[in-house]
């Protein structure tokens, strides 16, 4: 090989070298856009995913809140309807509960 020929392939090597670091500078940013954009994503479905528990959570709330109001409704009523049968039923409630929790 000639002086020339030599310098030629070093000459060549060396825009290799330089395209080689270009592309791994180019990697290397897509791959911090990539992470960053990973995250946001993340973030996101996650936000999304905790604002759907939250009102799934509300709308079993509101249902066992309408559940409670209703049984309540049903309890004065029947009470209002035949107030010595509730006073028997609360009264044997609570020698039961006593009976229960009075033995500690």
């Amino acid at each position: 090989m000639t002086k020339a020929e030599i310098d030629q392939d070093l000459a060549r090597l060396e825009e290799q070298i330089t395209a080689l670091r270009a592309d791994i500078s180019r990697i290397a940013e897509s791959l911090g856009h990539l992470g960053q954009t990973s995250g946001e994503t993340l973030r996101a479905t996650l936000a999304e995913k905790a604002e759907a528990l939250r009102a799934n959570g509300e709308a079993h709330l509101a249902d066992a809140s309408h559940s409670a109001e209703v049984a309540l409704a049903d309890v004065t009523e029947y009470a209002r309807r035949k107030p010595i049968h509730a006073l028997a039923m609360a009264g044997g409630l609570g020698l039961l509960l006593g009976l229960l929790f009075g033995r500690r």
